[in-house]
């Protein structure tokens, strides 16, 4: 019970560990799928966003362009850039540049000539210009990138690399004018703060340059390394501005598996699992109870029968010790009857001897005590009672199935010999199946004798520690050594007519009182039975059965 008890509490916690993995490995899949989304929502949000801006860029950027090919007046130029720096402070710089004469192209345009005539000065051979600047001394120093703006398809806008976290935009104006526009653009104004997520790592890059790296805030923790952390990426959607945006996001393992989740559902595994291990104990116990019950009818069968057996077996027996009963019942018998004869002549004397009539009485009176002994001994060995184990002296039940028996083995010329405790030791058994085993090894023991002169069987009694034994021993041929390990096997016989009971019922009969019996060859020749038994003492105490009259 408590092996299954143990089995039973191991499978419960297996299984609640089970669960709690199970659930760890689906929170940490589905938290990294959830958080995963998010970051690609969010990429996709600020990627729209970015790119809408860009757009704007774009657009002002041909606003512009347009209003210089009209041939405004600088003033004019300059209040729109203005207006435009106000409104959207992203756009850090803006200017218009000459990029000097260009063969072919009939020299300055109307922007520089008008530019020339404000007081600004023409764009020297391979320089270049500052014609209207916003604000003023915030800007760039063109000159490095002269020749890449003058390569520029005219209309097309272009974007390069700068410091301090911005990117130009440069668009040149259509001809022949040799004007550009250039905007400074602060990439660190392309998202509001509130737009910025601050669990995110966000980088913009130009041409593996960094322009902006933003990352996320230490609340967040770091990544867990069991876990790929989520990326995002995705190039700007803008007229030249090929701008990479990216997004990591780290994975702690506080927000992959909450603790309060994780805790909530070991509660409730740990019911569930309790539930499980009492319904399985409830079952065990359930199909234990209904095996036991079976076993214990099996049993009660199987002993039924075995009685039945052992009842069929004495009455069997009975018929092998009828002629020596028959003898010893001619004894007393005899004895009646010439006392009866001689208390009759006695009595029918002239003075009858009423001394004697006595004497001849009590003789009628022992002879028939003998007699009924003899009649008692038989009824009550070939009884059908239930067996009844009580404590019982061994050398009393020695001494009944001696006085069974002696008659047919001095019939048989074997002798018997006793060797009875002087203690009387006692076991808990039936005295009637302890006489029926006894009963088979004698008889067993006197057909091994059979022809064997000197014939004799000894039956000895002692205590040995907590047990107490009796041994059946005979000066016979012994035990054959391959006939040995099968001798209580049922069925199992040497004897031409035997069944094989025999041994095997007297086996039955020892063990139902947890006893043992054993078999072996003795020291100096002959079979040897020794049967061991709990001594009463070392059991419950239970009265002691009376021994039969003798």
């Amino acid at each position: 019970m408590t092996k299954n008890l143990t089995r039973t509490r191991l499978l419960g916690l297996a299984l609640w560990l089970a669960a709690l993995a199970a659930f760890a490995l689906y929170s940490v899949e589905a938290s990294r799928a959830r958080l995963a989304g998010e970051l690609e929502v969010t990429g996709r949000t600020l990627h729209r966003l970015i790119s809408q801006r860009a757009a704007q860029h774009d657009a002002h950027m041909t606003s512009l362009i347009a209003l210089t090919s009209a041939d405004p007046p600088l003033g004019a130029v300059r209040q729109v850039m203005e207006s435009i720096s106000r409104f959207y402070p992203r756009i850090a710089w803006i200017a218009l540049v000459s990029l000097g004469g260009e063969g072919g192209e009939g020299g300055g345009a109307a922007v520089a000539s008008g530019a020339a005539a404000a007081g600004a000065g023409a764009a020297p051979a391979g320089g270049v210009s500052m014609l209207v600047e916003v604000p003023e001394g915030g800007g760039e120093d063109l000159t490095p990138l002269r020749g890449a703006i003058g390569e520029q398809l005219r209309g097309k806008i272009s974007v390069y690399a700068s410091q301090n976290g911005r990117y130009l935009l440069a668009k040149r104006a259509q001809a022949p004018s040799d004007a550009a526009l250039v905007f400074g653009i602060d990439a660190r104004l392309l998202l509001e703060p509130e737009e910025r997520p601050s669990w995110a790592h966000l980088r913009l890059m130009l041409d593996g340059q960094e322009l902006l790296d933003l990352p996320a805030d230490e609340d967040f923790g770091t990544g867990s390394a069991l876990v790929a952390a989520p990326h995002f990426e995705k190039v700007i959607d803008g007229e030249g501005q090929r701008i990479l945006l990216t997004l990591d996001r780290a994975l702690p393992l506080a927000a992959l598996l909450p603790p309060s989740q994780l805790l909530g559902f070991a509660v409730l595994a740990g019911l569930a699992s309790f539930a499980l291990m009492f319904a399985l104990r409830q079952r065990a116990a359930a199909q234990a109870s209904l095996q036991t019950a079976r076993q214990a009818e099996a049993r009660a069968l199987l002993q039924e029968r075995e009685t039945l057996l052992a009842h069929a077996s004495r009455v069997n027996a009975m018929g092998e010790l009828a002629s020596g009963m028959a003898h010893e019942l001619t004894q007393p018998l005899t004895a009646v009857l010439s006392r009866s004869q001689a208390a009759l002549r006695l009595a029918s004397a002239e003075k009858p001897d009423l001394g004697l009539i006595a004497q001849a009485l009590d003789v009628n009176v022992r002879e028939a005590k003998r007699a009924g002994a003899m009649l008692k001994r038989m009824r009550d060995y070939a009884s059908n009672k239930a067996p009844a184990p009580v404590a019982s002296d061994l050398n009393g039940i020695v001494t009944e199935i001696v006085a069974l028996t002696s008659a047919d083995l001095a019939r048989r010329g074997i002798a018997l010999e006793l060797q009875l405790a002087g203690d009387g030791p006692e076991a808990v058994v039936d005295p009637i199946e302890m006489e029926q085993v006894l009963h088979n090894l004698i008889r067993n023991a006197a057909d091994a004798l059979e022809g064997t002169v000197g014939a004799r069987i000894s039956i000895e009694t002692r205590a040995v520690g907590g047990e107490v034994q009796v041994v059946v021993s005979d000066n016979g041929p012994g035990i054959a050594a391959e006939v040995l390990p099968k001798l209580f096997t049922p069925f199992f016989t040497t004897k031409a007519d035997g069944m094989g009971l025999g041994l095997s019922l007297c086996q039955t009969l020892v063990e139902r009182v947890d006893g043992r019996i054993e078999a072996q060859n003795g020291e100096g020749g002959g079979a040897r039975f020794v049967i061991t038994l709990p001594a009463a003492s070392a059991r419950k105490s239970q009265p002691i059965a009376g021994t039969h009259d003798a």
